[in-house]
């Protein structure tokens, strides 16, 4: 999935996702939703992630 940042305080102190960034909870509506997977280079607050759900159904297998 493509992610936008909008968390303002994390904008203001980062500019955006940051090296070493990568796992972290991606949250929407007070929910984990995935995790975060890389950025763009020309756009730190533009990311990738994985769902969760897909990473459940994997590690089912």
């Amino acid at each position: 999935m493509k992610i936008e940042i909008t968390d303002e305080k994390l904008i203001q102190k980062t500019g955006g996702i940051i090296c070493g960034m990568s796992g972290s909870p991606i949250i929407q509506n007070n929910k984990i939703i995935g995790v975060l997977t890389n950025v763009l280079v020309s756009d730190p607050q533009i990311g990738y992630g994985v769902f969760a759900d897909i990473m459940i159904k994997e590690m089912m297998k």
